[in-house]
């Protein structure tokens, strides 16, 4: 019976084996990942080229699945065509053979032990003394993973040496090596990494555990299963990122048919070729020989491949408009009806904007049942959200709004349709210069929110009071409430006289030591910010409810409400 520590030390040498395959990943990646897509980018003027990039680029990285998701994601920001894409992947493939070869003409032939050891420890001495950001750390980090895989991969040398004594292979000889096709594909699909699976059955081979059909077998489904990461990878991307990992589906899944119909034909083949009698480097060139087979099949069908993908994944037309792109600018009545209510739309976009802006959610503050201060303490986290996509969307509704305007411009010129629509136009131009200003207060509300002393964090509340108490007060004047179009009226004129009075307010911040030269200039930007976002909201809803097109002209003055 086996003791128990071996099964120890097997589990401990199979996780120092992937450790040390996602640690060299990651260092290969972080010193090579930036320069990657210049190259791509250059490198894949044809698929030839193409698919000898995704050789080279796999055989560097050590990882298809990296250059797969690298891949991804240039195709993703329209680097780099499906076509040439495609190419890639398939080289890809060809590639991750590099890892077996290694392994089979070094890691099985020497006593690699000390060697080890060396690496880990020239690696490890050299990564502490280097510069954090130096790129010798990543090459010492580099040497450090080599040197766990290779630490791994002997001490399961020595495991699968001990088990052999104890394990009798006739009994298994009669399995339908099939089966292990199923193994390689659930193995890899779990650990994410063909690699290591197939080093994994090289070292069950190296102990004549498993026939040469059985670890070929295992091969073909290994190669499978890597298609997982690429498909995860694909989730929720652009079309032709989902076509790119169909792709790749397809090319290995069909691949690995061919190979499983053909299993005992390629042995044969291997064996005639006589390379080595190893059936550790045997492996190595059955994995490669398999991968060569599938370029030969599919590669004079990339553009067809290419083309037929693009049936499946339409890409839905996404339209940040709500109102006018469902009616026709040939009926400009109704058209005009249709704008209006976009402009509408717009100030709903640029409320909840202002409000996440301030980690406020929109539903909570306008429905009117909490206080001010009470939405400021109860809501001080600040939100995760992309709020570089939330101004973008505005920006194009904006930019929807105004191109639509100009149209019907054209199609009508009786007067007071075109005065309708240069009060649109205005009433846009305000809106914009509002979200604008939020846009810009962004950086300043995310530093505000990590300050600690008792002043920076008053005035980072006062600034989100501010932008609170304006919106609210917005949201109220915008249908009509004489009451809130007077205040926020009164309270424009407040902080136009506080601005006035910026100098002396800076001067007195500046000699409080409690509060920062970055928050001191912070002060000054967001006070001129806060004034641009309340006059151009203020301007709006005199131009929309009161008709008068000069919006500079401000009603007539009236007492401020009582707090």
């Amino acid at each position: 019976m086996l003791d128990y520590t071996l099964w120890i030390h097997l589990f401990a040498s199979v996780g120092l084996l992937l450790f040390g395959m996602f640690y060299l990943e990651t260092r290969i990646k972080e010193s090579a990942g930036r320069s990657f897509g210049v190259w791509v980018k250059r490198a894949t003027q044809t698929h030839l080229r193409s698919l000898a990039l995704g050789v080279g680029a796999t055989s560097l990285l050590q990882s298809s699945s990296v250059v797969s998701l690298m891949v991804l994601s240039l195709i993703g920001a329209g680097m780099i065509s499906l076509e040439n894409a495609i190419a890639i992947i398939f080289g890809s493939n060809v590639g991750t053979t590099a890892t077996s070869w290694v392994i089979a003409l070094v890691g099985f032939k020497l006593d690699v032990k000390l060697l080890a050891y060396s690496m880990i420890g020239i690696g490890g001495i050299g990564g502490v003394m280097a510069e954090e950001s130096h790129r010798w750390r990543n090459i010492f980090g580099i040497i450090v993973g080599f040197g766990l895989i290779f630490l791994g991969l002997e001490g399961m040398k020595e495991s699968a040496s001990i088990f052999s004594g104890a394990f009798d292979a006739a009994k298994y000889a009669d399995l339908n090596p099939y089966l292990f096709s199923i193994a390689g594909l659930v193995l890899t699909a779990i650990i994410q990494s063909s690699s290591a699976s197939i080093v994994i059955i090289q070292s069950m081979l190296f102990a004549h555990m498993v026939s040469f059909e059985m670890a070929a077998a295992f091969v073909i489904g290994s190669n499978i299963g890597t298609t997982v990461t690429v498909i995860l990878g694909s989730i929720g991307g652009a079309p032709d990122k989902k076509r790119t990992a169909m792709a790749h589906l397809f090319f290995n899944l069909s691949t690995g048919v061919v190979a499983l119909v053909l299993l005992w034909p390629l042995v044969r083949i291997i064996d005639l070729v006589g390379v080595s009698e190893d059936p550790v480097v045997k492996i190595a060139l059955f994995h490669t020989l398999f991968n060569l087979l599938g370029i030969f099949l599919w590669y004079p069908f990339i553009a067809s491949l290419a083309k037929g993908l693009t049936y499946f994944f339409k890409k839905e037309k996404h339209y940040v408009t709500h109102y006018i792109h469902n009616v026709s600018v040939d009926l400009t009545d109704v058209a005009i009806v249709a704008l209006e209510k976009e402009v509408d739309y717009l100030t709903q976009k640029i409320e909840d904007f202002s409000l996440l802006a301030i980690g406020i959610p929109p539903a909570k503050a306008l429905d009117g049942q909490t206080g001010i201060e009470k939405l400021l303490d109860q809501y001080k986290e600040r939100v995760d959200i992309r709020y570089d996509k939330l101004y973008e969307d505005i920006r194009l509704l904006e930019g929807e709004i105004f191109d639509f305007a100009m149209i019907l411009s054209a199609k009508n010129t009786d007067k007071k349709y075109q005065e309708r629509i240069q009060k649109i136009i205005k009433a846009v131009t305000y809106l914009a210069t509002a979200a604008k200003a939020v846009k810009d207060m962004l950086h300043d509300l995310e530093f505000l929110y990590g300050t600690q002393t008792t002043e920076e964090q008053q005035f980072y509340k006062n600034l989100r009071y501010q932008i609170l108490k304006t919106i609210l007060l917005f949201h109220t004047a915008k249908s009509g409430d004489k009451a809130a179009m007077e205040e926020m009226e009164v309270r424009y004129r407040k902080i136009t006289e506080s601005y006035k009075n910026s100098i002396d307010v800076l001067s007195n911040i500046i000699k409080n030591r409690s509060i920062s030269k970055e928050v001191n200039t912070i002060a000054v930007n967001d006070m001129h910010l806060s004034k641009s976002f309340t006059k151009s909201l203020r301007n709006f809803i005199d131009l929309m409810n009161n008709g008068n097109n000069n919006a500079n002209s401000a009603p007539p003055k009236s007492e401020a409400p009582k707090s």
